[in-house]
């Protein structure tokens, strides 16, 4: 008698499957730096190995590194929100939001408190932070990671600013060859703008250092920093790239136009301490417009809008290259300006032809069309760049498990 043939299509070649009873320590730790942080924060608890890997500086440079490369388009933004009725005093709310359509993905937290708060910067997933109360006493720093919520407290700049407030100006940083995060604080004379100062804090060092005491606010390289548009007072917008802060602004040998605008990109590097300037393009000098640094992709830029034109403008191997070059609406023009005044960074998508997320609004450069994209969300509003970071190393102090101080808060 035949046996019966077996239904089976893989019985006559049947596969092995190896079983992986050991993963080498490498390739483990490459899947643990595509993981989100706050997976990696629950990680930490599976075993001592684990813990001491994910806490290593080195992985955590790894896993900065994947979550800049694989932050993808549409980026998220973080959104800080007042809550009260006049959109400051009554609350906070920081969220995590899609830069193209402000859809909120997550809530980091909601504080119920009479404090202020300013997201000052952001660099490597870390934020700058100041919380002010009643009084100029009151003011605090801090440097926080969102994404880890922890937060390190800093010791109070010693710059005169209880009457120099008004005028202080905070700048973030990184300086990749020391390996260390920089706070620059700059104030100007708050009556005659005759004098600015300047200290510099180390994280690494924990202490502040006064670089200059009343250095002459017409010789500062700063002072490109505070100028005018028509009657208004506008502090520049800047925005961290690859070591180094940038911003619109003027050559110290040059004295600031009001009627025509800043001429130059101005850079400081956090290392050497130094400043560098790019005259900007012939094109933008040549028509009276509102300018704004960004970063498009990889590279550093300029958005340039007048009543008429907008144009895109990077920089590449230390010269411009136009990117764009359109027409321009009233409607466009009026929604950048204010966005001048409240000192609100831009952000750009590639969405739907190429758009700029301005506060609430969204500009599309292709059809013109201002959009309110942010209906719902609060007047006072702040957008900064959201970036999955595990950074925060003891070697900068002693970081505590909260954001920010004081009031009644809840995560979600």
């Amino acid at each position: 008698m035949k046996k019966a043939k077996s239904s089976s299509p893989i019985s006559k070649h049947m596969i092995h499957v190896p079983e992986f009873k050991y993963i080498p320590p490498e390739i483990w730790t490459r899947i643990l730096a595509n993981l989100p942080a706050k997976t990696l924060l629950t990680f930490r608890c599976v075993c001592k190995s684990w813990r001491s890997t994910i806490d290593h500086p080195n992985f955590i440079s790894m896993h900065l590194k994947h979550s800049s490369i694989n932050s993808g388009n549409p980026k998220l933004l973080l959104a800080l929100e007042g809550l009260g009725c006049y959109g400051e005093y009554g609350g906070y709310s920081l969220t995590v939001r899609q830069a193209n359509t402000l859809k909120k993905t997550a809530r980091i937290f909601k504080m119920e408190d009479l404090f202020k708060y300013y997201i000052l910067g952001s660099c490597n997933g870390l934020l700058l932070v100041r919380q002010s109360g009643f009084g100029f006493c009151s003011e605090e720093l801090r440097v926080s990671n969102p994404c880890i919520r922890k937060s390190l407290r800093l010791p109070k700049c010693p710059l005169p600013l209880s009457s120099l407030i008004h005028d202080a100006i905070y700048v973030f940083g990184y300086a990749p060859v020391c390996q260390d995060y920089k706070v620059i604080a700059i104030a100007s004379d708050h009556k005659a703008q005759k004098n600015i100062y300047v200290a510099v804090y180390t994280l690494r060092n924990q202490q502040w250092i006064v670089r200059n005491n009343g250095q002459s606010f017409e010789n500062s390289e700063f002072r490109s920093m505070f100028y005018e548009i028509s009657e208004y007072k506008v502090i520049s917008i800047s925005v961290f790239f690859q070591g180094a802060i940038y911003w619109i602004g003027n050559a110290p040998s040059e004295g600031i136009n009001h009627e025509e605008g800043p001429t130059h990109l101005v850079s400081f590097d956090f290392d050497s301490e130094k400043f560098t300037y790019l005259e900007l393009p012939k094109p933008v000098l040549k028509r009276r417009s509102l300018r704004f640094v960004f970063i498009l992709r990889e590279s550093l830029a300029i958005f340039s809008i007048s009543n008429v034109s907008i144009s895109i403008w990077v920089v590449e191997n230390g010269a411009w290259a136009q990117r764009f070059k359109g027409e321009s609406s009233w409607d466009g023009y009026d929604v950048f300006f204010d966005c001048k005044l409240a000192k609100c960074k831009i952000f750009y998508c590639e969405s739907d032809g190429g758009c700029f997320i301005c506060g609430k609004y969204s500009y599309n450069i292709a059809s013109r069309q201002v959009e309110e994209v942010g209906k719902s969300m609060s007047k006072y509003l702040y957008l900064e760049t959201y970036l999955d970071s595990l950074v925060c190393s003891k070697e900068y102090g002693q970081w505590l498990n909260s954001l920010v101080g004081g009031g009644f808060w809840m995560f979600s």
